[in-house]
């Protein structure tokens, strides 16, 4: 449990930096890039944390044209980790505020 809520932390701090780095970067406000960073994290890591899918594939492909061996497919699947929930939390999260923010924006 400890350990979740250990990850959690470093996961949070860690998109908060990327993102106030993004903000600084591009002389914005932070809000503003707060659900695209969000969405980037959780994309690289559901993309990190799922098998079966291009990088399997290509890795499976090229030992076969290798060895001449044929490589059953892997299965596609994806096993969310604490990491994955902070960054879909996060995102859910500061989508929200941005929809708060740029309510005039959206509105008018």
């Amino acid at each position: 449990m400890l350990k979740n809520i250990v990850w959690s932390i470093i996961t949070f701090f860690t998109i908060l930096i990327i993102n106030w780095g993004v903000a600084f970067s591009l002389n914005a406000e932070f809000i503003e890039y707060s659900f695209l960073t969000g969405l980037g994290v959780v994309v690289i890591v559901w993309f990190f944390n799922s098998t079966g899918g291009i990088g399997s594939n290509s890795v499976r492909v090229k030992t076969q044209a290798q060895t001449g061996i044929k490589v059953d497919e892997e299965k596609k699947s994806f096993n969310p980790t604490v990491a994955f929930y902070t960054a879909a939390v996060y995102t859910l999260i500061s989508l929200i505020l941005t929809i708060f923010y740029f309510k005039d924006y959206f509105i008018s």
